[in-house]
């Protein structure tokens, strides 16, 4: 990307702040100096770093690609003299004006950083694209959730790694898409994602989507209810051979019975070993002292 070129005109006090201030900015190159006194404050050192310094003011005038003349002289016939010096396509601004806007720039550059320093500290994996669908930034739990390195991502097209993501959906439809589900072509884990379009000035110019791995416990429950409904689908059926259509499930599977099927669907799914049985545990939600009582209580062994 090409840095700003940029050339400021007075090297007092006013003019040497500007100087160390645009020095840190990683987009801004300075490329000349003019003070008609050739004693301003900092000018050795900016000869040292390679920058032209000269008391003419044509000089400085003459320099090739040169975007911006700042001004800090505050004087209306140095200002008269660079208006007519200038190329057509640089542009001249005055000290408090180039202030105002570093001010505003340091201010936003801080609440990105504050911004991102919260993203990157949450739980919950955070990918943000822009208007393009190009990937801007993921934190470091998403990283760790997807195991997807952050270099591989950023600054690559949404469309091109993961195209049916609900990012891409809340971008291209500029609808909040909230609880959907969705799963990484290079994992087969289930993810809860939401996403939601990123609105300056009614104007979208990107996407946020925030998720995390869908509980164990979910995923059991819903096993559970597909199980429940095959049972009833047996009981349905043994009714009407034995004459008895209206029999229902909730009438003959008391709390305890169901209770069992969770564990065993539990203890099916991670296994009967004491890290099984820990794993069961947790997905249920119950401590490994509950989950054993359970199974005394129930014999399963």
């Amino acid at each position: 990307m090409r840095k700003i070129r940029i050339a400021i005109v007075g090297a007092g006090r006013e003019g040497s702040s500007l100087y160390y201030v645009f020095r840190m900015k990683p987009n801004v190159e300075i490329v000349g100096i003019a003070d008609v006194t050739g004693q301003g404050l900092g000018m050795d050192d900016a000869t040292q770093s390679g920058v032209r310094v000269s008391q003419s003011l044509e000089e400085i005038m003459s320099m090739d690609d040169l975007d911006v003349i700042v001004d800090t002289t505050h004087q209306a016939d140095i200002a008269e003299q660079i208006r007519k010096l200038k190329k057509t396509d640089t542009q001249v601004m005055e000290a408090s004006s180039v202030e105002l806007m570093v001010q505003l720039g340091d201010k936003k550059e801080r609440t990105e950083a504050e911004l991102f320093s919260i993203l990157g500290t949450v739980n919950d994996a955070v990918q943000i694209v822009d208007n393009d669908g190009v990937v801007t930034y993921v934190n470091k739990a998403f990283e760790t959730i997807t195991g997807l390195p952050a270099k591989d991502i950023v600054g690559q097209s949404i469309y091109e790694k993961h195209a049916d993501s609900p990012i891409v959906h809340a971008l291209r439809s500029r609808q909040q898409i909230s609880g959907q589900r969705y799963s990484f072509a290079n994992n087969s884990k289930e993810y809860n994602y939401n996403a939601t379009p990123i609105v300056v000035r009614d104007q979208v110019v990107g996407a946020i989507g925030i998720f995390k791995v869908l509980p164990d416990i979910i995923k059991l429950m819903e096993e559970l209810q597909r199980s429940t409904s095959i049972i009833e689908g047996l009981y349905e059926r043994l009714g009407q051979i034995n004459g008895f259509a209206e029999l229902n499930i909730s009438d003959v599977m008391p709390i305890d019975k169901m209770e069992q099927i969770m564990l065993r669907q539990a203890l099916t799914k991670y296994g009967y070993s004491v890290e099984g049985k820990k794993r069961a545990s947790k997905a249920l939600n119950i401590s490994l002292a509950t989950l054993y009582n359970k199974l005394k209580k129930y014999q399963i062994s």
